[in-house]
């Protein structure tokens, strides 16, 4: 395990490199972004320090203009982990997809972040670690499994729609969603159809006001229940809280403070405590605290 990890490496590094001369001519840029800290975990029997990665990783994307007032784009993303010797793999798959845009808007195959989360989700997923505590109860968030995805804006209006075909995660189904522009906010109304998620809706807001950035999610599931999420920024802290209410009869929660510290361009460093809570009788409610150091290429 521990050769095959380091071979697959070895081989993404020698890519890495390899871009760098043809960046120039191509358009094609390397990018990174190295993450690691100290997570203290108490789940009230025991409790744990730990040095482990935060969700580093590096990738290459790149466009090219094809005339007409078209350009065609590409991106791929890795997760790559800072020590393979626990067995896990090396390197992950985050984004992979490649598409065209122009005056129509963005077209694009692959996966990444699609619809209903752009549109619903990511405005109260503003936080490094624990956020989304509600609606990660409820639907599946982040990014999603291979589908065509087609957005575009008019004006104050934005669109968007998802379609997922025989995919490994969503099985098939789509998303649809639009959002408003209305002053300093902006509205977004969704909603995801999926072999693996039965009618789900959602709505947000989000926006900035002066030093105050704010975000606001819900989610109602058929079957599973509702969720709300919300973001609280002012400067470089934050608060994000998360309630869920489950057609189980469970309500679980949880609260993450944060505070973001730029040390420079490319280093900074972030710090979260968080309390979340399962509501689960018997079972007590985990703390966590994290301390990270993170530097971008």
């Amino acid at each position: 395990m521990k050769l095959k990890n380091l071979t697959i490496a070895i081989a993404m590094a020698s890519l890495g490199v390899a871009s760098f001369a043809a960046q120039a001519e191509t358009g094609t840029s390397f990018y990174g972004s190295v993450r690691a800290g100290i997570e203290y975990f108490d789940n009230g029997t025991d409790d744990t320090t730990t040095i482990r990665n935060m969700n580093s990783r590096f990738g290459f994307k790149g466009e090219t203009e094809l005339g007409n007032g078209l350009t065609g784009f590409g991106h791929y993303e890795f997760g790559v982990s800072l020590d393979g010797s626990d067995g896990s793999s090396a390197v992950s798959m985050r984004k992979g997809y490649v598409g065209v845009k122009g005056g129509f808007g963005r077209f694009r195959i692959g996966q990444d972040y699609h619809t209903f989360y752009n549109t619903v989700l990511a405005p109260a997923d503003q936080g490094w670690w624990d956020t989304l505590a509600g609606a990660t109860k409820v639907t599946n968030g982040g990014r999603t499994g291979e589908a065509m995805t087609f957005d575009s804006k008019f004006g104050m209006f934005g669109v968007g729609a998802t379609s997922y075909m025989n995919d490994d995660q969503m099985g098939d189904g789509y998303e649809f969603g639009a959002t408003f522009g209305a002053g300093p906010a902006t509205v977004g109304l969704g909603i995801r159809d999926t072999d693996s998620e039965d009618s789900t809706y959602g709505a947000s807001v989000g926006g900035k006001a002066g030093s105050v950035a704010y975000g606001l999610s819900y989610v109602d599931r058929k079957d599973v229940g509702n969720s709300v999420d919300l973001h609280l920024g002012l400067g470089d802290a934050y608060l994000s809280y998360g309630q869920a209410s489950l057609d189980s009869g469970t309500d679980p929660n949880g609260i993450t403070l944060g505070y973001t510290y730029k040390m420079g361009k490319q280093t900074s460093s972030w710090f979260e405590l968080s309390k979340q809570d399962a509501d689960v009788k018997g079972k007590d409610a985990t703390t966590a605290f994290r301390a990270a150091l993170k530097y971008d290429f």
